[in-house]
């Protein structure tokens, strides 16, 4: 059994982490990969939340079976896939800073101005989905920040319920995660401690899904649409803090 100085944190991250999934869609790894970091070594956190997060979204599609499209999200997840390795060429020729700056001031402006009750006008959020996942493949690769371009095209969707929006980003956000296990699968990330820590985590984060899916179901959708966008502002602020943080 793992020390309870450091058992009882993770699990109350991992608590922490289904709540906020099962209330808004995403968001798990905003909340979970950061503090995850602080308390184990990055080659542990890391492949931990990809073990996590797919059971996340399976728990999610549960109980919104109902309103799953596989059609809205076939052209995200082939853009996907492309992107994926086209992250590593961001990886080693990009600067981070600049990518990683742009993206959350972009973030940050459009969740400011959809918090004011005013939609962007941004048609391409709507129409580019073989680009967006592409986007989303390359950033996830290079920074672990896949979520943000599928999170902008579900939110440019205010015609969507908010069952729909959430299904459409943890039916996407649950193959994507697919994909990236099998990878970390092939290059043989997985250790008998990376197992342990899910065996540990898992029950929490399946009492915390469950906590924030009963939350969802007590929302409006003027609700729903209010916290996506807080969630946004977040991932915002926080991913300009990584490139300021990444100068010297």
């Amino acid at each position: 059994m793992p020390p309870l100085d450091l058992l009882l944190p993770i699990l109350g991250i991992a608590f922490l982490a289904g709540l906020i999934q099962g209330l808004s869609g995403f968001g798990s790894g905003l909340v979970a990969a950061p503090l995850l970091a602080l308390l184990l070594p990055l080659e542990t956190a890391v492949p931990l939340m990809t073990l996590l997060s797919p059971l996340i979204s399976l728990q999610n599609l549960l109980h919104l079976r109902q309103a799953i499209r596989f059609d809205r999200v076939a052209m995200l997840l082939m853009g996907y896939v492309v992107g994926t390795p086209l992250g590593l060429f961001l990886l080693t020729r990009a600067p981070a800073t600049l990518m990683l700056g742009t993206l959350g001031v972009f973030l940050t402006g459009y969740a400011l101005v959809s918090l004011t009750g005013r939609q962007p006008r941004a048609h391409w959020l709507r129409e580019w989905r073989f680009g967006l996942g592409l986007v989303s493949g390359a950033l996830g690769s290079a920074y672990s920040t896949s979520g943000p371009p599928i999170i902008l095209h579900v939110a440019a969707h205010p015609e969507w319920e908010p069952d729909q929006q959430k299904a459409t980003l943890a039916l996407f956000l649950g193959l994507s995660n697919l994909i990236t296990l099998v990878a970390f699968g092939l290059a043989d990330l997985y250790t008998g401690e990376i197992f342990g820590w899910f065996l540990w985590g898992f029950p929490l984060l399946a009492v915390g899904t469950q906590a924030g899916i009963l939350l969802y179901r007590r929302m409006g959708a003027h609700d729903y649409r209010r916290l996506t966008f807080g969630l946004i502002l977040v991932m915002g602020i926080v991913l300009l803090w990584r490139a300021i943080s990444l100068n010297p």
